[in-house]
């Protein structure tokens, strides 16, 4: 069915995206939880300060004049995408191969020249921000004294003349379809807008298979080849795609939408009744300037028949207990939004405080964000065994092919490090004991700490330190 499919791609191209196509994520909802996130547009939804807070067209005439309502937006939509992915993925994860080898080495260095670890970080921002993203793997000509053609030297590999690079793709760019059958992606399109050379503006469509790049463009008039199906140089889909129902703040969007309205609504009060407001009842006789010392207000006195004296008064207009009902729900909706979403706050003021904390301690504070993260590892763990499988296959199946032999016996261990700063200190104390009692090793002592990249080429140094202790001279 999916080579029938496929096949179908090259003599009814239409009817092939058409049915991709039905599997596209909502690019209205899209554009809405971009301009949510990026453009700070609260006309959205209708709980939203924008639909709620209006402008106001007030007097008459040439007094008539339009009245701005105090519109306040929140950042907490990037707030909690950014904690998440930062608990997630914010710390480089560390790859232990199952061997060291040549073929471990050169994934090793690819990782690194492609910045996998930059590009991950933002992938799964934009996972949690639009809800979908992508990672497109493709092949090239190594440029001439190239930073990765210095590193295949450095590695003694055989020469080679191409290389695998990397880019995102999201939705400011373009739009992107994974078709599926079943749990399968068995294509992968992405769809653009980009001039030719004469300056008319084409939609373009490239497709991946699990073997084929196709290109297609409607320079013709339609949606049509524009040469015959390329092999992309990898044994699978070149494209690591993530994708969730929902933005990560969707959980506590109604939260979110009723804080920026009080605040906004506090903001237009405090407009009008923030500063002391007079009353004045009665007739004023003088008035004081706003420079004068001593204010004093003088209103005029009379005496009625019976001889009772009647005059003005003046007092502050205050709304009794207002503010202590407005700082009650502000704290309680914020502190719902932090909890409800697993995003810790870790504002200045609440983290001054602290002092010097345990690393036991400091986790339980953060253990909300931790518990969330810990989560998600299983779909962060399947996305980064994606990337490093793509990457392999590129290695063995074009790139440097004699390496192909190491793949049969290669994987790899995922290990997500934390971002929340550890307890040295403590950690050395308990692991020096252990060590002193026999417990444990120096090389599991030192790879426990974490302070050194290479335990072992550490392990060797320390005994290269030790002194040698003469025999005693028997006499």
């Amino acid at each position: 069915m999916e080579e029938e499919f496929l096949l179908q791609l090259k003599t009814e191209p239409d009817k092939v995206i058409a049915k991709i196509k039905e599997q596209s994520k909502d690019s209205a909802k899209i554009l809405a939880y971009q301009k949510e996130y990026k453009e700070h547009d609260r006309t959205i939804r209708e709980t939203q300060v924008g639909n709620i807070q209006k402008d106001k067209n007030v007097g008459n005439g040439e007094k008539a004049k339009l009245v701005r309502a105090v519109r306040i937006p929140i950042d907490y939509q990037k707030k909690i995408v950014s904690t998440a992915t930062a608990f997630e993925v914010g710390k480089p994860v560390t790859l232990i191969p199952s061997e060291v080898n040549d073929l471990s080495e050169l994934i090793k260095m690819i990782w690194k020249t492609n910045r996998i670890d930059s590009l991950l970080q933002k992938l799964i921002s934009l996972k949690k921000a639009e809800t979908q993203g992508a990672i497109q793997f493709y092949i090239t000509d190594i440029k001439e004294n190239s930073l990765f053609g210095k590193i295949l030297n450095f590695l003694k590999l055989k020469s080679q003349a191409k290389e695998i690079k990397s880019k995102l793709l999201d939705n400011t760019k373009g739009v992107m379809t994974p078709f599926f059958v079943g749990d399968n992606m068995v294509a992968f399109m992405w769809e653009y807008k980009a001039k030719n050379a004469a300056g008319k503006e084409l939609n373009h469509l490239e497709i991946w298979d699990e073997l084929n790049y196709h290109y297609l463009n409607d320079e013709s008039g339609k949606i049509a080849y524009v040469d015959k199906s390329l092999p992309h140089g990898f044994d699978r889909i070149p494209i690591v795609y993530v994708g969730q129902d929902e933005p990560e703040w969707f959980i506590v969007r109604e939260l979110i939408d009723r804080y920026e309205t009080s605040l906004s609504k506090l903001g237009g009060s405090n407009d009008y009744t923030a500063y002391p407001l007079l009353q004045i009842f009665g007739e004023v006789n003088s008035f004081p300037d706003r420079d004068d010392n001593g204010k004093i207000l003088e209103f005029k006195i009379k005496v009625d028949d019976d001889g009772k004296e009647h005059h003005g008064r003046a007092e502050f207009l205050t709304a009794a207990n207002a503010a202590d009902r407005a700082k009650l729900e502000f704290d309680n909706v914020k502190d719902l939004i932090y909890s409800i979403s697993h995003t810790p706050d870790l504002s200045f003021n609440n983290l001054k405080g602290m002092g010097d904390v345990s690393g036991v301690a400091l986790k339980l504070m953060f253990l909300d964000a931790v518990i969330k993260a810990t989560m998600n590892e299983g779909d962060n763990r399947t996305t980064i065994e994606r990337i490093l499988n793509v990457i392999t296959s590129g290695v063995v199946k074009t790139t440097n092919t004699s390496l192909a032999k190491f793949a049969l016996t290669l994987y790899y261990d995922i290990i997500f490090n934390s971002i929340i700063p550890d307890d040295v200190k403590t950690a050395t104390d308990i692991i020096t004991s252990l060590k002193a009692a026999g417990l444990l090793s120096t090389l599991s002592a030192i790879k426990l700490i974490d302070m050194v990249e290479n335990p072992d080429e550490e392990l060797k140094l320390i005994n290269a330190e030790k002194p040698i202790v003469a025999p005693e001279v028997l006499t």
